[in-house]
């Protein structure tokens, strides 16, 4: 059964000048509001009564209980932050009380001074999606009338919150409101200057106001669909499940849009907010997995943008469009496409001159393209570039330390690849460094997300120069941030990072010889990336899919689990095979790579697993996995001197490599893999 309230809002406030003006003028908007009329014939309810006490109260840590049973009685809380908010622990202990109750969500912090960080009181700050409810009224030097002026519809977050109206709807109507109220007023003016007597003069203003009022309406409705284009998607990317909603409402928007263009007075401006619309658009189907509409919706934005920004000379938006248009290529695996889409992106930004951070983060987006491609020398190229355009450039502005962060984690995980480790660590290093004070700075989810991954990457350095209890730790502090942004089963891109989290940190635990622990990490990527891959069927999904399942079985054939690891590697190889055409030289030599190993481990067909072994590593030279596994398939077939090099090599990259390929001796010789040769090469190891 619904909880029935004695109050619908409570108001939590400094009994301070500033504070308590606004917390009056905030109490009568609150308890006078009525939902219009035709918000109200759907059923939803008015706000009937709101709680504010009007006498400073003594510090207690423990609330009167007049307080306390109006907190318990009350659905949502609205608290006015100002600077002097965070040195009353009264106004701590109503906020702790409403979190402790469970109704976390339902708080609304009204700012009106100084940053969250210097308004917030402490408890407040423990809520993790509070900034999506910030209702922001903060205006230079605190005029009273302008923050008024501001608050009406910021407060309808809280009204939509308490009532159950959906915001949107109350938006508009809050516009039309608006709108009706000028009209009203128009006439008015309008039949005053009939009375005076002048007719023609008259008829001149009233005609002026209908012009007026139609300009209002258009701006009022732009106005509308430019927060639900921009600031309302980006407001709800923390609540699992509304990315869904997220696209209805811009796919909602673009419909809206187009009939205000055939009507608006400033044509240009709405094609632009067209274009902008689907790329908020792309961004969302992106995120769901639904890459072949994502790429149809930038698409559109592009030729969009390509008449408008040939007929103002600035194709900045069109640069920037394509840039994007190459990211979403990227996730669905059309990397050739990708990179065409990058090349276009980089040659228009090399002609806008001043805005080199732009260039360098398009050059690292190629760069990681070009990786997906197998061309290491070009990505490192894009990167190199990269690096020099943010040399000497200041780190305070967010988006230069943010593209700084890109590139190192780029470049970081190409030389891991290569088996670069010292360099690949200070990269990666540098990415964590750089990712740790962007979520200082903004606390998003997509800073986050980047921070996981480079974590990551640097615990990988890691675990393959043998500092394995460092790495583990790394994994394990990576996962719990993931963890809660993967709870969201529509947030394909945070599932991706939570299940190659799992993954590394199994591989650590494996090289250990910990199998057991390791086992559980590798089947829970497993399970993630089978549902991302049934998601979006893309090809590179479904590799990494097919390189899950392959570390669960190498794992399982390490524990003596000799049937169920074949039938990993049969299922992940199968999978591999169906995509594997799909892809560039990186995937494709780790596929050969993998059915090398099976045909030594499973078959024991040593002179197949040579030559698998030989295709992978044709493919990609540098590939550790490739040369590893063809230096144990010459190990068994009798090329002694080709696995000698090739395993010393592997194992001079870092200890943690001579560690896992003396492990893998031992786990072979325990399956029936024998040579006379195992001794002599193992005193060739480090």
């Amino acid at each position: 059964m619904e909880q029935q309230f004695d109050y619908d809002v409570f108001l939590s406030y400094r009994h301070k000048n500033l504070d308590s003006i606004i917390t009056q003028k905030t109490f009568h908007f609150v308890e006078s509001y009525r939902l219009p009329a035709s918000v109200r014939r759907k059923g939803y309810k008015d706000i009937h009564r709101a709680f504010r006490d009007t006498e400073e109260l003594p510090v207690s840590r423990i609330l009167t209980d007049t307080i306390d049973n109006a907190l318990r009685s009350t659905h949502s809380l609205l608290l006015v932050c100002s600077t002097d908010t965070p040195s009353s622990e009264w106004v701590d202990r109503e906020v702790s009380t409403f979190i402790e109750l469970g109704r976390a969500d339902h708080i609304f912090p009204l700012l009106i001074s100084g940053s969250p960080e210097e308004s917030f009181p402490p408890s407040l700050k423990l809520v993790p999606d509070i900034m999506d409810r910030v209702m922001d009224i903060r205006t230079p030097g605190n005029p009273i009338r302008k923050m008024i002026a501001k608050e009406d519809p910021e407060l309808l977050k809280i009204i939509a919150d308490v009532t159950g109206c959906p915001l949107r709807e109350l938006q508009r109507e809050h516009a039309l409101r608006k709108t009706r109220r000028f009209a009203a007023r128009a006439a008015a003016a309008a039949a005053a200057f009939l009375l005076v007597g002048a007719v023609s003069l008259g008829l001149m203003h009233q005609a002026r106001s209908y012009r007026d009022q139609a300009r209002a309406a258009e701006r009022s409705s732009m106005q509308m669909l430019q927060e639900l284009t921009y600031s309302l998607p980006d407001k709800l990317t923390g609540i699992p499940g509304a990315y869904s909603k997220i696209s209805g409402i811009l796919e909602e928007n673009a419909r809206q849009i187009n009939e205000i263009l055939l009507l608006s007075t400033d044509k240009t401006a709405a094609r632009y907010e067209v274009a902008a619309n689907y790329e908020k658009l792309a961004t969302a189907m992106g995120v769901l997995g639904s890459y072949t509409d994502a790429a149809d919706y930038q698409q559109q934005a592009i030729d969009l943008y390509i008449p408008l920004c040939e007929e103002s000379g600035d194709y900045a938006p069109l640069a920037s469009a394509k840039n994007n248009y190459g990211n979403v290529l990227n996730a669905a695996g059309r990397y050739e496409d990708a990179a065409q889409a990058f090349r276009d992106a980089i040659a228009l930004q090399r002609e806008i001159p001043g805005d080199p951070v732009t260039l360098a983060a398009m050059l690292s987006n190629a760069g990681a393209n070009a990786i997906n491609l197998g061309l290491e020398e070009e990505a490192i190229a894009c990167f190199r570039e990269c690096e020099d355009l943010l040399a000497g450039a200041d780190d305070s502005d967010y988006d230069t330390l943010s593209t700084r962060a890109g590139c190192a984690y780029n470049h970081g995980a190409l030389l891991y690849r290569r088996g670069e480790y010292t360099e690949a660590e200070a990269l990666l290093s540098r990415a964590v460094e750089a990712y740790d004070t962007l979520c200082g700075r903004v606390d998003s989810l997509q800073n986050r997300n980047s921070l996981s991954r480079a974590l990551s990457g640097h615990a990988l350095c890691l675990s393959d120069q043998g500092r394995y209890d460092e790495a583990i730790e790394s994994y394990r502090q990576a996962i719990s941030v993931s963890q809660a942004l993967a709870v969201d089963e529509e947030n394909t891109d945070a599932m991706a990072t939570l299940a190659d989290l799992y993954n590394n940190c199994g591989v650590c635990l494996n090289t250990q010889g910990d199998f057991a622990d390791a086992d559980r990490y590798f089947t829970s990527a497993a399970e993630l990336r089978g549902r991302i891959y049934h998601t979006t069927g893309t090809a590179s999904d479904g590799a990494v899919y097919a390189c899950a399942l392959l570390n669960t079985g190498e794992n399982a054939f390490k524990a003596g689990q000799y049937e169920r690891s074949r039938e990993q590697f049969r299922q992940g190889l199968d999978i591999f095979s169906q995509t594997v055409g799909q892809l560039g030289d990186t995937y494709a030599s780790e596929y050969y790579a993998w059915a090398s190993y099976n045909a030594l481990i499973h078959d024991k067909d040593f002179e197949a697993a040579v030559d698998l072994g030989i295709r992978a590593v044709q493919l990609q030279p540098g590939s550790v996995l490739a040369n590893i596994n063809l230096g144990y398939a010459c190990l068994y077939a009798g090329y002694y001197e080709d696995c000698d090099q090739l395993l010393s090599w592997a194992a001079g990259l870092g200890g943690g490599v001579a560690d896992a390929i003396q492990l893998d001796l031992e786990i072979q010789s325990r399956a029936g893999l024998v040579s006379p040769h195992t001794e002599a090469l193992l005193d060739l190891l480090p």
